[in-house]
């Protein structure tokens, strides 16, 4: 009979082998925060249409912004991956710890993701809308929509699109919603522009005027993206409609997102010596890198869309000594004996003529693609006493070392002539008064 104690050890340790299996096979869900204002929305079912998320993939969380508990940290660590904050009919909320600008700046600068949607009638809050200013996007104030000149109702196509390298549609037979005001920053990007007879007002206003438009034709943008030095990535939509596929998969970093799988640099005679701290002058490298990029959740090899998305070295002290455009080699794979995963790109240079600290850096920025920076600082030295060229071996020593060799030759020519030349007509004067002593 099996004791009691027995039983109880195999029951848990079937029961710790069930988990370990259940959590082996189960997959990990980016959990989204999605703030709403009740007063606006009053079913939840509502936003599950508006905002294109499966559930099957997110752990949603829907909070309502009057919501006094509602927080963005626990122990100081983000509660959500991603964060999605609609419009509200109030510029201060109660949920202040949910959407303080210094706690969305935190949220942004550790790594989690947002997206803005604002509305014809009301905005997001005003701590969103600073948080928005400091990513070099603008609102439009509450109450402020998007109208036409000439026409009720305000067409987008794709004709709007600024850039299709986040999203490639923007279909709206009537858009109803508002613009924004975009910066010059590098690190945003706009996505969709207002039509050129179009203009952002308060619709209360009967008179249009300078002080009461907020943008003007092309001036405004009814999205913009942005992203971080982290890759933390961000977006602003002036209307639930354009909040598409293509935009929250790219502000989710399902797409757009590089990995830099590794960085080897080596001199061309000694291939089997990487990553080197220590070079000689004019001498003769390779840098290489694997990049790859995320699409549909595997990692491929990237390859450039275009000639102006080529990878670039930047060999540098203090300003580049060298900028030269990195050559595709081919797909390679990052684990042995795996499939192929990644492209790897190099560039053959000579180190210039100038020792000191020099460092590999690659800078890779592009809009839609997630930034890739890598730096190695390495000390380039000058020759040695016995590593400098002979003269044999200095095409302009040779005019010196001729004309050296004709002295030599010349000389030798002159003692020769001197000494046996001279020699011979001495022996010729002493004959001739001989015969004339005969003579007499």
């Amino acid at each position: 009979m099996i004791s009691p104690a027995i039983t109880r050890v195999v029951a848990l340790i079937a029961l710790l082998v069930f988990a370990m299996a259940a959590n082996s096979g189960s997959v990990h869900k980016s959990s989204v925060l999605i703030a709403y204002d009740s007063a606006l929305v009053p079913d939840v079912e509502v936003l599950t249409k508006t905002i294109p998320l499966d559930a099957s993939k997110y752990e949603i969380q829907y909070v309502d912004y009057s919501n006094k508990n509602e927080d963005l940290f626990a122990n100081d660590e983000p509660l959500y991956d991603h964060a999605i904050f609609m419009p509200s009919s109030k510029k201060i909320v109660e949920a202040k710890n949910l959407v303080e600008k210094h706690n969305l700046l935190e949220f942004f600068n550790l790594g989690g993701n947002v997206i803005a949607v604002g509305s014809s009638e009301y905005s997001v809050p005003e701590d969103v809308r600073t948080f928005l200013n400091q990513a070099g996007v603008h609102p439009a104030p509450k109450g402020y929509t998007l109208m036409d000149h000439f026409d009720t109702n305000v067409a987008i196509s794709n004709k709007n699109l600024v850039s299709k390298k986040i999203v490639t549609s923007a279909e709206v037979s009537k858009y109803d919603g508002t613009a924004a005001l975009a910066s010059n920053s590098e690190l945003s990007f706009p996505l969709i522009k207002a039509p050129k007879l179009s203009f952002t007002a308060s619709s209360k206003d009967k008179s249009l005027t300078a002080e009461k438009t907020w943008t003007v034709g092309e001036q405004g943008y009814l999205a913009v993206a942005f992203q971080g030095l982290n890759n933390a990535r961000g977006a602003w939509v002036g209307s639930s409609d354009l909040l598409s596929d293509e935009l929250v998969s790219w502000v989710f970093q399902e797409t757009g997102v590089l990995k830099l799988q590794f960085v080897e640099h080596y001199k061309q005679d000694e291939p089997g010596l990487s990553n080197r701290t220590l070079y000689r002058i004019k001498d003769s490298v390779y840098y290489t890198v694997g990049v790859s990029e995320l699409k549909k959740g595997d990692w491929v090899p990237y390859s450039p869309a275009s000639d102006d998305d080529v990878l670039q070295l930047s060999f540098k002290m203090l300003d580049p000594y060298q900028r030269l455009n990195m050559s595709l080699l081919g797909p390679a794979a990052s684990v042995e004996d795996g499939e192929n995963d990644m492209n790897v790109f190099f560039v053959e240079f000579d180190i210039p003529d100038h020792h000191g600290m020099f460092t590999y850096e690659l800078d890779y920025k592009r809009e839609g693609l997630s930034f890739l920076e890598d730096k190695k600082v390495v000390t380039v030295r000058h020759l040695a006493n016995d590593e400098f060229k002979r003269s044999w071996e200095i095409t302009n020593a040779w005019m010196y070392m001729v004309s050296a060799a004709l002295v030599v030759i010349a000389w030798l020519i002159f003692v020769a002539s001197f000494l046996y030349l001279g020699a011979q007509k001495k022996g010729v004067s002493e004959k001739q008064p001989q015969s004339k002593k005969n003579e007499k």
